[in-house]
């Protein structure tokens, strides 16, 4: 069964579970989760971005669509 056991691979050196502090072991488990996490914050941020831009450009041209209203209405 320990053929099965994890390994770390710190500053290009692997380390299996077994070899590690407890301690240690939760301290890279949280580093794992905290980098996921930033990961789907960023995917997040790539669509608020691309959704901001989509409703910009939706006032922009309805902002032009009223500008263009009175424009013609005052000729």
């Amino acid at each position: 069964m320990a053929d099965n056991e994890r390994t770390w691979t710190i500053d290009g050196k692997e380390y299996k579970d077994s070899q590690l502090s407890l301690d240690l072991r939760n301290t890279l488990v949280a580093r794992q989760e905290i980098l996921q996490s930033k990961i789907r914050h960023e995917i997040e941020i790539e669509k608020i971005n691309v959704l901001e831009g989509y409703y910009n450009d939706k006032i922009k041209k309805e902002v032009e669509s009223i500008n263009g209203s009175d424009s013609k209405s005052n000729d």
